[in-house]
């Protein structure tokens, strides 16, 4: 009999305890060892002006928009397709969040739909890179020269992944990194914010540390004080260390979820009459192989699809539900995004983590051809 086999599964093991254990060895579990650590190792690795780990990326795009300054009138543009946290930062501030569609191929912002929503308020533009895999950002950072604009990298899918050369989130004005249990790598509930500009990190440190210079106290310096708003957006020592034992196994994490995800791809891509399309990226970009997508023809589809690969034991799931076309969502827009009603209608997400086992890859991928088969 088959076992049932996970849609995700955290790369963890006893050597991640380790470094928890030092923890409570060393007695302190706030602004300590291993967030530093992490700090740096993530700042040296994608190349970044400044990193600082926060509790997690909702966080990192909540501090991002505090330093926009943003305004009651002023809107920021960003994907329907995406998850709440990016359009919450946004209300947060008493701002507008702007929804804009996706490209068909890729789920990726769509440059046409941002260029036409543009106006005198907008303030910033939001990309997410989804799946993993890098939106166009030549084209993203001419509009962002044009129209003198903010732009932001939801980097919550992208970690490791490239735009040409370049790590995702270093490229825009800031860049936020997410590193949920579901995520290609895990800390808990953890993140990052990469500050690329470096007009921004004296304010960012005062934000990251409650609204205080508590950050800028030195050997002269016996005090600190409020100078801002901020919050209580550093991570704590448990998640950063939790963090850091996976960041010594980051090449091992990175490498196997490209394999399974391009054996998936080779062995789904050349299925005739098929029912689905694979998510596509663009192979000059480096892929972080977050997600592994099908979009297919119909919604009825996607359901049929989902329901019998339940049967198989094997768990599949669509993903966002679009914001323009939610209950909150409705209230700030009611713009028609074809493309993103098809991806949202039509997409399903294979497991995808490095524990999957090759025998359970076999199995997946021989059900999916099987689906493909049936008469539906």
């Amino acid at each position: 009999m088959n076992n049932k086999i996970e849609f995700n599964k955290p790369f963890t093991s006893n050597k991640d305890k380790k470094y928890i254990n030092d923890i409570f060895k060393n007695n302190k579990f706030a602004d300590g060892f291993f967030q530093k650590k992490c700090e740096n190792f993530i700042k040296k690795k994608v190349n970044s002006q400044f990193i600082a780990l926060t509790q997690n990326c909702t966080s990192s795009l909540e501090i991002s928009m505090i330093l926009l300054n943003l305004k009651k009138d002023d809107e920021v543009i960003m994907p329907s397709y995406t998850f709440t946290s990016t359009a919450n930062a946004v209300l947060l501030r008493g701002a507008k969040p702007v929804f804009a569609d996706v490209n068909l191929h890729d789920a990726n912002l769509n440059y046409e739909s941002v260029r036409k929503k543009i106006n005198k308020r907008t303030k910033a533009i939001i990309v997410v890179h989804y799946a993993g895999n890098s939106c166009d950002m030549q084209k993203f950072l001419e509009l962002k020269r044009q129209h003198n604009l903010i732009l932001i990298e939801d980097c919550a899918h992208s970690f490791m992944g490239k735009f040409k050369n370049q790590f995702l989130g270093t490229i825009g004005d800031f860049g936020t990194f997410s590193f949920h249990e579901t995520k290609n790598l895990v800390g808990g509930q953890c993140g990052a914010i990469s500050i690329n500009d470096k007009k921004y990190v004296k304010r960012a440190k005062i934000i990251l540390d409650k609204g205080t210079d508590r950050a800028f106290i030195g050997n002269k310096k016996r005090y600190y004080s409020w100078k801002d708003i901020g919050s209580e957006f550093r991570s704590a020592e448990l998640p950063a260390a939790l963090l850091y034992s996976q960041l010594m196994k980051l090449e091992t994490i990175m490498k196997r979820r490209k394999i399974i995800s391009e054996t998936y791809k080779k062995n789904l891509r050349s299925l005739k009459n098929r029912k689905f399309e694979i998510i596509k990226h663009n192979l000059k970009n480096k892929s972080a192989h977050h997600v592994f997508a099908l979009i297919f023809n119909s919604l009825r589809l996607r359901e049929s699809f989902i329901k019998y690969m339940k049967k198989k034991k094997i768990l599949c799931y669509f993903h966002y539900y679009p914001l323009h076309i939610s209950s909150f969502g409705k209230k700030f827009n009611r713009t028609q995004m074809r493309n993103t009603d098809k991806i949202y209608n039509g997409l399903v997400r294979l497991p995808l983590y490095p524990g999957l086992k090759k025998t359970e890859l076999s199995r997946i991928i021989k059900e999916v051809k099987k689906f493909n088969l049936v008469k539906t």
